[in-house]
């Protein structure tokens, strides 16, 4: 190889290197506290699936969740209740016409029809925090002053951790209360993790984004003999 040519192949290596720099340095890139919030809407606008394991709740009373999200309006969560002498899984599963709220103590399943127009629409009843949670995050990331503290992993993911305060009687996520440290993944800012100053405490142990998910996964039949309530009739 002659000197030309030697000397073109560095120039392209160096440049390929320069463009490869570049790119990871922007895709790494901290957003400050002003950007964050538009940056983090983007992010979840282009997020399609969620696939987890959690433990979500107050203080000592926490439970372990296993959720399958299609947003914006698909979710199934479930979680086995301990301390029985049989196994009892609590199960939440909402589609665009249902929500389905099953207690297995109880033997009952509750439904509320989601469907435009519908009696119980704008309610409480329909929705779970595990739907609203990341909306309720960028809300208060609109809402609060913000902290940037820098990254740490969560469930295996890069994640950037943000302190919240926010103005008095106006946390989006009151169950957290108006103090709140959260965890968002670095490529999809979707929470992975939360803490509030009320002892409100969510963690992701384990994560995939945008992995296709059984559309049956999002619907649900009442066990035989279970009671079903539905709401707004």
């Amino acid at each position: 190889m002659d000197r030309k040519r030697i000397a073109a192949t560095v120039v392209a290596l160096a440049l390929a290197a320069g463009i490869g720099l570049a790119v990871l340095s922007f895709t790494t890139r901290i957003p400050d506290a002003e950007s964050l919030p538009d940056e983090a809407a983007a992010g979840l606008e282009q997020l399609k699936t969620v696939q987890g394991r959690l433990q979500l709740g107050k203080d000592d009373q926490i439970l372990e969740y296993e959720l399958w999200v299609q947003r914006p309006r698909h979710l199934r969560a479930e979680a086995e209740l301990e301390g029985l002498d049989r196994k009892a899984v609590y199960i939440l599963a909402f589609n665009e016409e249902e929500a389905w709220t099953y207690d297995p103590l109880l033997n009952l399943a509750t439904v509320t029809d989601r469907t435009e127009g519908a009696p119980a629409a704008g309610s409480r009843f329909g929705t779970s925090l595990l739907e609203t949670m990341p909306d309720d995050v960028l809300a208060a990331l609109r809402a609060g002053e913000l902290q940037i503290i820098g990254e740490e992993a969560v469930a295996g993911r890069n994640a950037l951790r943000v302190q919240v305060l926010l103005p008095p009687g106006q946390s989006p996520l009151k169950e957290a209360g108006e103090q709140l440290t959260v965890w968002l993944d670095r490529i999809t800012y979707y929470p992975l993790a939360i803490e509030g100053d009320t002892g409100f405490r969510m963690r992701f142990d384990f994560i995939i984004f945008d992995e296709e998910i059984d559309p049956r996964t999002f619907v649900f039949f009442p066990p035989p003999g279970a009671t079903v309530r539905r709401i707004g009739e």
